[in-house]
């Protein structure tokens, strides 16, 4: 009887110590799991804040009417930006909300939900810069220019420096047909602020169903340092291939 009884103590304890282990098992396993769930909606974006610490900086300053499609509070971007100045990157929790597309010298880009978002510097001279901003939703494009000068951001006259730039595709400007095929097709316009002197414009209209009425449907500005302001150095037609 006493052997039995012994037994079955052995039993027990090898019972208790198995579901102890089975136990932490499950816990780090579930630890585990929330761990790697965390870290499956974070991405690590590397930033090297002294290359762009001018176009960081505007960031900082831009007003919220520029993000009319979306929100980020000026003191929420002071936060982003002084992350990237202490660590040269920062991570991104979510996969469709304030993710950066890409940073470039003069141009830097943030994918909002099913939009887009991009800001651009354009330098005319020392400590004075022209601004853009892009607000790109299914209904067209939210641009805003400014003038950045020692540091402040100064609002222009016109808030859309390039408002109205489709009508200079026209070969006639009086005919009202011609005028009506860009008002129709404004919301196709493409806006291309990624390089540092230049910029273009583009529209969908193909050449065959628009020649009576464009020279092109494509508009290409050249920064002019010298008279601060963007001249128009050719229209073309551009293939749909190339957009």
């Amino acid at each position: 009887m006493k052997y039995i009884y012994l037994l079955l103590l052995i039993i027990l304890n090898s019972c208790i110590q198995n579901a102890k282990k089975e136990s932490t098992n499950l816990k780090i396993s579930n630890i585990t799991t929330e761990i790697d769930q965390d870290l499956s909606y974070r991405d690590t974006i590397a930033i090297d804040y002294s290359k762009h610490e001018k176009l960081l900086t505007v960031l900082k300053l831009l007003p919220e009417s520029t993000m009319n499609s979306w929100e980020w509070s000026k003191k929420d971007r002071e936060k982003t930006v002084e992350c990237i100045e202490q660590n040269n990157f920062i991570i991104d929790s979510t996969k469709l909300y304030h993710n950066i597309n890409y940073i470039m010298p003069n141009t830097m880009c943030i994918q909002v939900v099913d939009g887009l978002w991009t800001l651009s510097l354009y330098e005319f001279q020392k400590n004075h810069y022209f601004i853009v901003t892009n607000d790109i939703v299914g209904d067209g494009n939210d641009v805003q220019t400014f003038n950045f000068i020692n540091n402040e951001i100064v609002p222009l006259k016109m808030i859309n420096w390039f408002d109205g730039a489709g009508y200079k595709l026209l070969k006639q400007n009086d005919v009202n047909e011609c005028h009506q095929v860009i008002e129709d097709n404004f919301l196709s316009f493409n806006y291309d602020f990624s390089h540092k002197s230049e910029i273009k414009i583009s529209s969908w209209l193909t050449q065959n169903d628009s020649e009576g009425c464009l020279k092109g449907n494509t508009i290409k500005y050249k920064l002019n340092k010298q008279t601060k302001t963007f001249d128009v150095v050719d229209i073309y037609w551009k293939k749909n291939t190339e957009f």
